[in-house]
């Protein structure tokens, strides 16, 4: 398959397929960070999510939608495969705290995904087909990031970049 036809099919997907791919793409950025520090993964995974945004089509709502989509699952597979750790810390009493782990574990990246599912809405906004997209994208996340790490206290773990 060649890297046209790959990116041709990531932009065409629809439903679970297009959830699967960012979720899956999200959640593989995470061997980024240590301890595994594949650091050149992220030139595999956000091609994915800017052909993924490529592939928001429709004008108006429904465009930034299908982007606030595709942000969501990649954040929350990212989120998700990243904040793991969290879990560790009901476990301490886990006849007390254990039953919460599957709510937090999953309830925190779902919340912290929504700032990615905003930086994937403010660069559908100004999305061009040129390679300048992919420009709109690194603004729009670095924008996401920054108010991730401000925000409601701040939640400055797992930024996207090292």
């Amino acid at each position: 398959m060649t890297l046209s036809r790959l990116a041709d099919t990531i932009v065409q997907a629809e439903g679970w397929w297009r959830i699967l791919i960012a979720f899956l793409a999200g959640a593989s950025s995470t061997l980024a960070l240590p301890p595994t520090d594949i650091w050149p993964l992220p030139f595999i995974t956000f091609p994915i999510l800017v052909w993924l945004v490529d592939g928001t089509t429709g004008a108006g709502l429904r465009g930034l939608l299908a982007a606030a989509a595709a942000g969501w699952w990649f954040g929350f597979g990212y989120f998700l495969a990243g904040l793991y750790w969290i879990g560790h810390a009901f476990l301490v009493d886990a006849k007390t705290f254990g039953w919460l782990l599957p709510f937090a574990v999953t309830a925190l990246p779902a919340a912290m995904a929504v700032y990615t599912a905003l930086g994937l809405v403010l660069a559908r906004l100004i999305w061009t087909r040129g390679a300048t997209r992919v420009l709109a994208l690194a603004v729009s996340l670095t924008i996401a990031e920054w108010l991730r790490g401000h925000l409601f206290s701040g939640f400055p773990w797992n930024a996207y970049t090292n």
